[in-house]
Parts: structure tokens; C-alpha cells; sequence
């Protein structure tokens, strides 16, 4: 017998289970599920025990005869029976007010990508709200793309140890069993923190350094996790990340941006003075390697002190020996994103019964636009779905599905009717899109938004059990937080329609412009201002950190809904136009690969390899400068070449500073040495004297 579809038999089980009133036994499944028969008695509770851990993680819990919740643990007793009630299966009504609505459909739109962002959706969808940020004065965006972040999800509510394989920051790799506490997301990175039994107490983790699958620890006495190692009562994921802040100053450096505008350095400088050369910037610092590394990518020069000029040096000096180097031998594969799991089609089949239901029927493109299907995939899911029910059940206890060219009909479905409630990474997902609307600064969200947001939290966190601690083991902290006053500042602007003046250091140049204000936006750990640029009278994008300076004028600007519509609609990535480049990613920085969106992979003995898409070279000079050469760019070779050409400029000009300030300390040594022997001979004749 051919084995049986596994989103087929999961969907019949559930509407066997749903219509049941008293349940069925292990060994009444066993006889009544085609993929069930023929296998032995361990490879049926194996099996068994698989599929309902795949409901569970739908959502679906699994109660016994007596309405008692099954929580995955096996039954010798063959007669216990399996049952679903309704009221655990549908989601309970919110009956959401319009600024609610609004609110949730803004932050299901948070956790965009990879799994997270279809389970936001998914979640968005079934909670009967708009997923969608266009309109939305603030629109925070974290990557849901991160792949351990399911599996701890689960693993940090239920209190189970967890064993991986992690690589420090300076490339060490060891394996640790830990106990999850929490997760959170700041800086543009996920993080973990938990009871590490190796080193004795609390421990962040970045996810995007965790270089194996997420196990859950064995029950071996090796393994054992002692009480002490389990999460604190007054344990805040919130303080966690509270604690990374960046080091205070205790340095300032002299640079000089000569030709270029200088960019982030030029922002946050202390004082900028210009001269004949370029524009003089005092940038205070507390890690001297980090800064080395961001002047070798801005391409400013150093002018004091003497060891950040020759650290810049040696990155430059890196990077042109990284790009310079033969490349390794790798075979590039489509990046398809892999197989849909049994989950995602499960769901995706309860989510269109109920949808068709619900409406009496529903057209056939009204279900292909819904669900993302188009005509071939509308009618495999349908034909599918005629052969659930119960499981070779009679033809009255199967859902009746008919279509033709123009509707789509499913009867016999009534306990199909309703939504399911969310899962828990669903409700979760959608709970770390509100934290980060709570954690935007003072004024990026109304008074009538922020108060929604605590309500619906507050709501949320009651879909579930396993949420009622959700407050303190996730936290989710929005970019724009980490950028002080400014944002406010743009916020009222926004909402007021006033133009602002900006001193803005791009990439090439420092300009002044004036600014219409559309929408403000987080994207991987940065801030971003959204407008339509007076100057280039046309769409612009505009970084934070970048910004010298923003004044609000008190002109107030009407409405115009062509610049509207095209600031909002302008691409924020490099589209299919943009130059493509094969980059390497070595070392740690193959967490950042995904970051960049890969349009193919693959591995070679020194790292990943992907191609990207960049609006020009100067991103990949960028990423070359400021990886110290861990980034390699491969091809073309026109592009290769290109950027070897600017870092060995930029190496040049490196090599003369350090030059030039040991010239200037010689000079002064050699005053300062002819000074004290002037000094020394006048003391001896005063005393022969």
C-alpha cells in the first residue's frame, strides 16, 4: 500500500477527533488510519507520537475521554481515548475595534521572513486583520528568518534543556547544553539567554553563532541540569537586553574626510571642522578595533592617534589579501528555500476549509489570491481534501469538496467552520510585533496606538497558557529606540506635515536638503526616514545614523498622494536590475550572508558562498573593509576587480598616514630631545659658572 499523505491522514485525524464524543483509542486509530496498519507496535507509537506532537504545535491540543489534556506523554493503557473539543480547537472572537485592528494588522507585519513571517501571516489572517505596514507612521521590521528561533520558541515555554554547537566571536567552537530562559531581539540580532551548566550562570547567546540544530538535551545523569540552573523568578529577558548597552566613550579620535562625506563617523562626530584638505571630525570611541574597521569602510583617514592609524592598516591590509586571494573551488545552487512542512500544509488546508465554509462557498480566484495558490495548486489542495475525513469513514463522513471553473463549495465541514485557535509560535510572533511597537521612543506611535498595543498583549497572552509568561521571557526592542530624540522629533514632523532640513552624510557626499517626511522604518538593526526629496524631486531613503542634522521647519506641506504612494512604494532592496555579485562569507561573517537575501548558495572549504544583489560596488568595498577581508568578492571579475582597486587606495592612503604621524612624533621627539639638551647644557655652564 502506497503511504499515505501525511497532510491528508493529519487533517482527517483532526476531523475525526473534533467530531468524536467519546474519542478513540489508540488501537481504534491504529485499524482506522491507513498509514498506521502494517507496522509494528514500536513503529506506531513512534509515528503516533509524532503526529500528535505536530498537532500540538498547531495548536491543537488533544484531550481523553474525561476532557483531561494530553501533553505528549506515552499510555501504556491502549484504551485511553483521543478526542478535541471545539472550544480548544476555534479561536476565541477578539471583536477588534478599528484602531485595534489597525494596530494588530501593523504588528503581524513585524516579524517578516522566513518561517516567523509566514506564521505572522498566517496569524494575521486568521485574526481577520490587514497584515500590512504601508500606512503606518512607524513600521518596525525584524527578520523572522533566523532558524532557530521555532524550535527555541518552544523549547524556552516549556522549560527544556537544549544542547548546540556555538562559535564565540573570535571563531571558537564548542558544544553547550544550556537551560533557555528567554529570547529577544536587539541590535539587529536574536539572542538567547539561559543557564550555561559549563559556565556557571546566566549567558547571552546570538543565535545567528549557533552553528548546529537546537536538540533538545537527553535525560542522561551526564546532561542532568540541576534546579539552580532553571529560570529565576525575577528573570526579565527585557533587563537582559537592557545590559547590552554599547561601551561608553573613553577616547577621541582625529580623522579627516577627504572626498567622501565621511558617513556614519561624520554623523556622530563631536565636532567637525573644515578645512583646506576636507572636514576635520573628532569621533569619541571605546573599542579601538571596531572603529579601525569603520574608517577602513567609510574610507576617511586617520590624523591621531598613531595605534588606530596602523590598526586601520592592518584591516586594509587584510582586506586586499582576502580579495586578492585564489578563489576556492564551490557549485552554486538555486536558494529555493526548502520543502513546505507537514505543519505549514496542515494548516494552510484547515485555514482554506474554514475560509470556503464560512462564506457558504467562495470563488476560485478569491481562494487563489488568499492563499497564494495558483489554479493547478488550488485544485491538488482540493482534490486532497476530498479523501479527509474520517479516516475510511463512510462517504457521509467525508467533507464534500465541488468546483468548477468559476466556485469552490466544501459541506459536511460545520466543525471545520471556525478558525483555529493560533498556534504558539503564531501568537508569539504576533506578540513580539507589539513588544517592538512598545518599545518605539516617545512620540513614533499615537497615545490611542500605544494604549492598544498594551490591551492587545494583555489579550493575546490569554489565547494560550503557554503565554502567560510571555512578558518576561521575550522582548523584542525596535532600532529606532537606540536613536534618542531624533526619532520623536520625526515623528511629529510626520504627522504634522512639516518639511525637515537635513545635514545628511551619504555614502559619497555630505549635502543639505529639505525632506517631506513619509513614513520612519526599522530593517536589520538600523533606522531608516522614508521621504520625497525636494532636491532630487523623487523618492529617497534615509538613514539615521547618517544624519547630521534634521530640522523641522515651520512651513506645513499638503498632501500629495502621487509622492505618498511613491515614497511608500519605492523598493527598499536592490531589485532584479541591481549588479550581482558571488561573495564569499568566512568566518563569522557567514551570519550575515542571509541578511543580503542570496539568490543561490553554496560551501567551499572556506566559507559560503552566495550571489547578491547591491545598488553599487561601494557596498561590497564596504563589506570587504569592514570584514578585515572575511568578505571576498568573487565575481564578475570586472566587479572583483573594481573593488580591489578601491581597497588598495584606501591601503595607500592608510600606508601615508601612518607615515605622516610618525614623522610628526619624530619631529616632536626631536624638539622636545634638543629642548632638554639645550636645557642640560645651560644647567652645566650655570654651574661652572
Amino acid at each position: 500500500m502506497p503511504q499515505q499523505d501525511r497532510t491528508e491522514k493529519l487533517v482527517s485525524l483532526t476531523y475525526a477527533l473534533l467530531t468524536t464524543r467519546v474519542g478513540y483509542t489508540r488501537t481504534q486509530l491504529r485499524t482506522m488510519v491507513d498509514d498506521y496498519q502494517d507496522l509494528s507496535e514500536d513503529a506506531f507509537e513512534r509515528k503516533f507520537e509524532r503526529d500528535k506532537e505536530t498537532l500540538r504545535n498547531l495548536g491543537v491540543t488533544l484531550v481523553d475521554g474525561k476532557g483531561r489534556r494530553d501533553h505528549g506523554s506515552l499510555d501504556s493503557e491502549n484504551e485511553r481515548r483521543y478526542r478535541i473539543l471545539a472550544e480548544d480547537y476555534q479561536l476565541p472572537s477578539l471583536e477588534l475595534g478599528a484602531q485595534e485592528a489597525a494596530v494588530l494588522g501593523l504588528a503581524s507585519s513585524v516579524v517578516a521572513g522566513g518561517g516567523l513571517g509566514l506564521q505572522a501571516a498566517r496569524a494575521a489572517e486568521r485574526l481577520g486583520v490587514d497584515a500590512r505596514s504601508d500606512q503606518a507612521l512607524f513600521s518596525p521590521r525584524i527578520d523572522g528568518g533566523e532558524e532557530h528561533l521555532e524550535p527555541l520558541i518552544r523549547h524556552v515555554s516549556a522549560s527544556q534543556p537544549v544542547r548546540f554547537e556555538y562559535r564565540t566571536a573570535n571563531g571558537r567552537e564548542s558544544t553547550r547544553t544550556v537551560m533557555p530562559w528567554g529570547l529577544g531581539h536587539r541590535h539587529g540580532h536574536w539572542y538567547l539567554a539561559a543557564g550555561d551548566t559549563a559556565r556557571d550562570g546566566e549567558r547571552l547567546f546570538r543565535l545567528d553563532r549557533i552553528t548546529s540544530s537546537i536538540a533538545r538535551a537527553a535525560p542522561k545523569a551526564s546532561d542532568h541540569i540541576p534546579d539552580a540552573y532553571g529560570r529565576p523568578d525575577r528573570f526579565s529577558m527585557a533587563a537582559a537586553l537592557d545590559r547590552l548597552e554599547r561601551s561608553s566613550p573613553t577616547r577621541t579620535a582625529r580623522l579627516l574626510a577627504q572626498g567622501v562625506s565621511g558617513g556614519t563617523l561624520a554623523a556622530r562626530a563631536v565636532s567637525r571642522t573644515d578645512g583646506a584638505d576636507g572636514v576635520e571630525l573628532a569621533v569619541e570611541y571605546a573599542d579601538e578595533a571596531d572603529l579601525a574597521r569603520e574608517i577602513a569602510a567609510e574610507g576617511v583617514r586617520v590624523l591621531a592617534p598613531a595605534s588606530l592609524a596602523a590598526a586601520v592598516l592592518s584591516v586594509l591590509d587584510d582586506a586586499v589579501a582576502g580579495v586578492s586571494a585564489p578563489a576556492p573551488r564551490y557549485k552554486l545552487s538555486r536558494h529555493a528555500g526548502g520543502r513546505a512542512s507537514a505543519e505549514q500544509t496542515v494548516s494552510r488546508a484547515l485555514d482554506l476549509v474554514a475560509f470556503v465554509v464560512q462564506r457558504g462557498g467562495a470563488s476560485i480566484d478569491e481562494v487563489m489570491e488568499r492563499f497564494g495558490l495558483d489554479r493547478d495548486e488550488l485544485e491538488a489542495e482540493l482534490t486532497r481534501l476530498r479523501f479527509c475525513g474520517v479516516p475510511n469513514g463512510q462517504h457521509d463522513e467525508l467533507l464534500d469538496v465541488e468546483w468548477d471553473q468559476e466556485t469552490v463549495s466544501i459541506t459536511n465541514a460545520q466543525v471545520l467552520s471556525q478558525p483555529m485557535n493560533l498556534s504558539l509560535v503564531e501568537a508569539t510572533t504576533v506578540l513580539m510585533g507589539l513588544d517592538a511597537l512598545a518599545s518605539a521612543p516617545a512620540g513614533a506611535l499615537s497615545a490611542d496606538s500605544a494604549r492598544a498595543v498594551e490591551q492587545l498583549s494583555a489579550r493575546l497572552r490569554g489565547l494560550r497558557p503557554e503565554l502567560a509568561d510571555f512578558d518576561r521571557i521575550i522582548a523584542v526592542r525596535a532600532a529606532a529606540r537606540e536613536s534618542g530624540p531624533l526619532v520623536g522629533e520625526l515623528a511629529q514632523a510626520i504627522d504634522e506635515r512639516h518639511p525637515v532640513r537635513l545635514d545628511y552624510a551619504g555614502r559619497h557626499a555630505r549635502s543639505q536638503r529639505v525632506v517631506e517626511p513619509v513614513r520612519l522604518m526599522d530593517v536589520g538593526g538600523r533606522s531608516y526616514l522614508q521621504a520625497w526629496c525636494r532636491l532630487r524631486q523623487g523618492p529617497r531613503t534615509f538613514r539615521l545614523d547618517r544624519m547630521v542634522s534634521a530640522e523641522t521647519l515651520s512651513e506645513v506641506f499638503g498632501v500629495d498622494d502621487a509622492r505618498v504612494r511613491a515614497v511608500r512604494g519605492a523598493p527598499f532592496e536592490p531589485d532584479a536590475a541591481a549588479p550581482e555579485a558571488e561573495v564569499l562569507w568566512g568566518g563569522a561573517w557567514a551570519d550575515a550572508a542571509h541578511a543580503h537575501h542570496p539568490e543561490r548558495t553554496g560551501k567551499s572549504a572556506e566559507g559560503m558562498v552566495s550571489t547578491i544583489r547591491v545598488r553599487d560596488h561601494d557596498h561590497l568595498v564596504r563589506l570587504a573593509a569592514l570584514s578585515g577581508g572575511a568578505v571576498r568578492v568573487l565575481g564578475p571579475e570586472a566587479v572583483r576587480d573594481g573593488v580591489l582597486a578601491a581597497l588598495e587606495q584606501r591601503r595607500q592612503a592608510a600606508s601615508l598616514d601612518v607615515e605622516a604621524i610618525q614623522t610628526v612624533g619624530q619631529t616632536v621627539g626631536q624638539t622636545v630631545g634638543q629642548t632638554a639638551a639645550a636645557k642640560t647644557e645651560t644647567t652645566t655652564e650655570a654651574g661652572k659658572n
